[in-house]
């Protein structure tokens, strides 16, 4: 099963993806908007969370017990400059966000997991040993096309996954051909829409029209 829902900015936590939600099983996902020097506490409970800084910067606070790791993320003012800056919060873990005069918008993912890896801060292009992490982040731009429709090369789904998509000047278009049981689905996406794709489906292609940013999130097991 695949689907859509649409995100529209809010500010605080916005939950838009759960386990038990339109195929998926494993992953959460969700936008954390604060304003000037706003502050976020949450604890990752039985997950490991990863923080994926869209626009903005903060100071992130994490501590549990000798797993503590303070620092500042995010580099870019918006997913159109810069590539971005990702934390990730092991499970059972208190973490605190302190916005910054400009503010913060945050990915919010989560994946259960027990595993004992550290917390970690990355700096914009660092990545993480795939290894450590239950969670596999990747982002890409597409560009307008005289044609008006660029194939892309996707990434491959043999997992869950949640893709979210948002365009330079808020208009444009995502299609994505789904690989379903006997038959191929459409699915057209827009400005700010998340869409999810179960472990049973697959995308054949790929095809958008305007300048556009995707985050795609899977399960790394």
């Amino acid at each position: 099963m695949s689907a859509s829902k649409n995100y529209t900015p809010t500010d605080g936590y916005t939950q838009i993806v759960k386990p038990g939600e339109i195929g998926i099983t494993k992953l959460h996902f969700g936008i954390l908007s604060l304003t000037s020097e706003a502050t976020f506490f949450d604890h990752s409970d039985d997950t490991e969370v990863a923080l994926i800084a869209l626009g903005g910067d903060c100071t992130l606070l994490v501590g549990h017990n000798g797993n503590k790791a303070n620092g500042i993320l995010g580099e870019r003012p918006d997913v159109f400059h810069g590539e971005a800056c990702v934390a990730y919060i092991p499970h059972h873990t208190t973490y605190e966000i302190l916005a910054s005069e400009a503010g913060i918008e945050i990915a919010v993912c989560k994946v259960p997991s027990h595993s004992e890896s550290a917390a970690v801060i990355l700096a914009a292009g660092e990545a993480v040993d795939e290894d450590e992490t239950h969670l596999r982040i990747s982002e890409r731009l597409f560009s307008d096309d005289l044609e008006a429709s660029t194939n892309i090369p996707t990434i491959p789904t043999s997992a869950e996954t949640i893709c979210f998509h948002r365009f330079l000047d808020g208009n444009g278009v995502v299609t994505f051909d789904i690989a379903h049981s006997t038959e191929t689905i459409r699915a057209q996406l827009y400005h700010n829409d998340v869409f999810v794709v179960s472990e049973h489906d697959s995308i054949v292609k790929l095809t958008s029209e305007g300048i556009g940013y995707q985050l795609w999130v899977q399960p790394n097991f």
